[in-house]
Order: structure tokens, then sequence, then C-alpha cells
């Protein structure tokens, strides 16, 4: 499978596809996130618990100005994705277009948050079919973290489900809320269901053992853009050994377009649910998902460190404000990364 041009997965199996639009009418970006979303920087404390890195913990938690905390966890440093969900919206549309599609059909999926969905669908009546309104759930099951795509809440009662099913998840009421998900009648992706973190890096991530037990509510699972080709390439065999179809999910949490997509000869959302639901899902990869997986993590910290002070915050309190007349490491990293991300830009290297 050479690394470029437009590819299909049929029956688990890839197929180039060097004109989607001729085979496949309709286009579908399930997994992208607006700047509803929070994002934490958690996945530090991974870093800094590695053997090399133990010494220069202090040196890092100081570069982020926060260096005189004696209890500090990185997770306590959030921000929020960069783009409000009409530029989620804009940024979709013109990747499609450069695929040949006049238009795409587009589920907001934020962090235990369905009011960027929402908002957009407010905003875009015209387009009630093409707009699905949802969230990325995030439950816990034998103690690991896993996230739901919920796509096709009813707009009129979206805000009550969301409360609902958040409500279930803090509490761990998995029974409670998968019977809610399967009456509301709304498409559920397992997405990025092989993601290894912390821990389980060693001990395996329990996706078997979640799809064995509620695999009945789960219609299908993802192939992300921002996960490596062998992860991905294990969720088509886990898929595959459960029976459930595959759809494809960008979750770029950046300024780029998604990378995976669904395809579809149906052209309303609901109608493409139903397809997955049936046991068929297409993902399409496009060429910018062959793009190292590394050097796509790497733009997404440069992002983060270009605009540290305007967009983080410190135990839910601003950084610019908490760090206002301090000078830390990561001024002039950020002065640093924006000119790199310029430089970047105007190579067309950003994907």
């Amino acid at each position: 499978m050479p690394n470029s041009g437009c590819w299909t997965i049929e029956n688990y199996a890839y197929r180039a596809c060097p004109e989607p639009r001729r085979e496949f009418p309709f286009v579908y970006s399930l997994h992208n996130h607006s700047h509803h979303s929070v994002e934490t920087m958690g996945m530090l404390n991974d870093v800094v618990r590695l053997p090399w890195m133990r010494p220069f913990r202090h040196a890092l938690q100081s570069a982020f100005g926060f260096g005189s905390e004696a209890k500090f966890d990185f997770d306590e440093i959030s921000y929020l994705a960069p783009l409000t969900p009409e530029e989620v919206l804009r940024t979709e549309r013109a990747a499609a277009a450069a695929l040949g599609y006049d238009e795409i059909v587009l589920g907001v999926s934020d962090h235990d948050e369905v009011a960027g969905s929402i908002e957009l669908f407010r905003a875009h009546p015209e387009s009630a079919q093409r707009i699905a309104v949802g969230e990325e759930l995030s439950i816990h099951f034998e103690g690991y973290l896993f996230h739901l795509g919920i796509a096709g809440m009813n707009p009129e009662e979206a805000e009550a489900l969301h409360a609902a099913l958040g409500e279930a998840a803090r509490a761990n009421r998995l029974d409670d809320l998968f019977e809610m998900l399967r009456a509301s009648q709304c498409l559920v992706v397992f997405n990025h269901p092989l993601v290894p973190w912390g821990e389980h890096r060693r001990s395996g991530v329990p996706a078997r053992e979640l799809l064995t037990r509620y695999g009945w509510a789960i219609h299908a699972l993802e192939y992300n853009g921002m996960r490596s080709r062998r992860e991905n390439d294990a969720v088509l065999a886990l898929a595959r050994s459960v029976g459930k179809p595959v759809v494809g999910g960008g979750d770029s949490h950046l300024l780029l377009a998604s990378s995976v997509l669904s395809v579809s000869r149906c052209g309303s959302f609901a109608e493409f649910a139903e397809e997955v639901k049936s046991g068929r899902g297409v993902p399409l990869l496009t060429p910018e998902f062959f793009a190292p997986l590394a050097w796509k993590l790497f733009l997404r910290v440069l992002h983060f460190m270009a605009h540290y002070r305007r967009i983080a915050r410190f135990r839910e309190r601003p950084v610019r404000e908490l760090l206002r007349g301090q000078t830390v490491l990561l001024d002039s990293a950020g002065a640093a990364s924006r000119a790199f991300l310029r430089a970047a830009a105007a190579l067309d290297l950003i994907r």
C-alpha cells in the first residue's frame, strides 16, 4: 500500500480509490473538535515518568511557569481546540471540495459537550440533513478511559440526553448509559478503541472486553486519522473478529481538516447511520493521512506552545493572568513555534 493518493477500506481491506467522488457521491466527517473541546497536557505525566526524563521533570514544570508548585500535575493545564464550530464546517467543506465533493455531512463531536454541534445545527437550518448533533463521550471501563462517538441526537432533546449520559458516565453506571444510547437511536462509534494510555501500554487495552459486554449498543469501530497505521490495522482486525463495521474519523484537534473520512451512497446522515447499523462502513483515507504521525503530533504540540499564554488555563485560571509580569521558557519557545509554523505553512507542510 503506497503512502499516497486516496484509499478506501471495504470489508476490512484497503483498496486504491484515486477518484472517490466517482464511486461514492457523499462524504461524511464524523469526528471533529471545536473550541468547545477541552484538552489537557496530561500526556506529559507519562513522559516525565520515563527513566531518562525524570531528572528533567522540574525543568519542564518550570518551563510552563509553575516550578514553585510542590504537587504538580500536567493534567491541570488545559486549553481549548482552536476552531469554532463554523470554522470546522468551513475547513471540512474546503477539504471535501478538493476531493471533488460539493458538500459534506458533518458531525462536531466535542469532548463530553454537545453545545458545539447544537450551535452549528441551529446556525444552518438549511443543512439539517447534513449536520449530525452529538458529542464524544468519555467512559471508564475496568479502570480504562474510552471514548464513544455519538452522532444523530434529536436536536430538541440533545441537551437533556447529554446531561443524562454525562451523569451516568461520571457515576460509572454503564448499563444505564448503554441502555440510554440504544434507546436514543443514535449512531454509536467506538472511537480509537486501542489507544494505549498509561500503564495499559504494558497490560493491554480492554477494548474486546468492552465490546463483549456492550457491543449490542455499539454500531462501529473507528479508523482514526490521528493514530498510526499499525494501530488502525489492529482496529480492523478487532472489528472483523467481533463482526462490526469500521468508519473513518479525523480527530485532528488542529487547524487541519480530517485526514480520514467515510464515504457512502447515502445522501443524509439518517440514511448513513442506518447503513452503518446494518453492518456497512467505508472509511476514506486521504493523502494527508500518510503524513508521519510523529509530525502530526509535533504540529499539535507546536500549536500549543505558539499560543500558550492565550489559550492555556491552570487549575481553571487563565495562564495569561497567573504569569502576568513573568517570563518563562515557553515564551521564547512560543515565538520560535510561531515562526516555524509560518514557514511550514508557506512550504505546504502543515498536514
